[in-house]
């Protein structure tokens, strides 16, 4: 979870593992860094270089030779703060290019380790403007506790937090079906359910596709959205409603 949390800051595989040993061992040499982390002398110089232009590791020189150490963990706060400051200053300008005119339909592809995270982030600020509500297929919460822990609890805060709700077709039988209003599930059986999630919301369509990286196709379309809508009410009716005793308490 460490590492997951340091890789959304944007740091490398390489750099995680150096700030980490550098954490628990103090003060090291660029050998000593390598050995410990594994990794050959030269990658350590390039990722100790990163690490200081971020502010994430300070060096001493002793007898002509430099010796690493890790900055206090709450140097990842200020380092937080200061990437705001620098969009607050371009915010302006960016929300200025957000209200020039555009193409009705439109489809944006997202891929990569933070697909789930950045389409339920669109989903939250979407839903708070238009208080609307999620439809959604080929829902199996243990597939999406995997891909991104950290978002689904927040995305589940943020339902409760803003009063917003979501309907839910899931498997029957499935591991995880998550308590609270915010949720409504119904069900249908393993052999007629779908594992491709499909979000639907607010005159968008969204189907995320599992894989290596994971990707998203977003479609921007009002006859896309009315004709999804359209199929997921029909199976709405067709599917079982789940008693609430059938819930799992997850703790994310």
């Amino acid at each position: 979870m460490i590492k997951d949390i340091l890789a959304g800051l944007g740091m490398t595989a390489n750099e995680i593992e150096i700030y980490l040993v550098l954490l628990k061992s103090g003060t090291l040499s660029v050998n000593d860094v390598g050995e410990k982390a594994g990794l050959h002398r030269q990658v350590c110089y390039d990722a100790l270089e990163r690490l200081l232009e971020k502010g994430f590791v300070s060096y001493t020189i002793q007898n002509s030779k430099k010796y690493f150490q890790a900055l206090s963990p709450e140097k990842i706060i200020d380092y937080l703060d200061e990437k705001k400051e620098q969009v607050n200053e371009v915010m302006p300008e960016l929300v200025n290019m957000t209200t020039l005119p555009r193409e009705e339909t439109f489809v944006e592809v997202i891929k990569g380790r933070n697909v789930i995270r950045t389409v339920l982030r669109d989903v939250i600020n979407t839903l708070r403007k238009t208080r609307g509500e999620l439809m959604m297929l080929g829902v199996e919460e243990a597939r999406f506790v995997d891909e991104d822990r950290i978002a689904i609890a927040q995305y589940l805060r943020d339902l409760k937090r803003f009063g917003l709700k979501e309907r839910l077709i899931a498997k029957e039988g499935a591991e995880i079906y998550f308590t609270g209003e915010q949720s409504e599930y119904r069900l249908i059986d393993a052999e007629h359910f779908n594992p491709n999630p499909t979000y639907i919301y607010s005159g968008k369509v969204v189907q995320v596709v599992w894989g290596n990286p994971t990707h998203a196709v977003m479609i921007h379309s009002k006859e896309v959205y009315d004709g999804n809508r359209k199929h997921f009410e029909m199976l709405w009716k067709m599917a079982r409603q789940m008693k609430e005793s059938r819930r799992v308490k997850q703790k994310l």
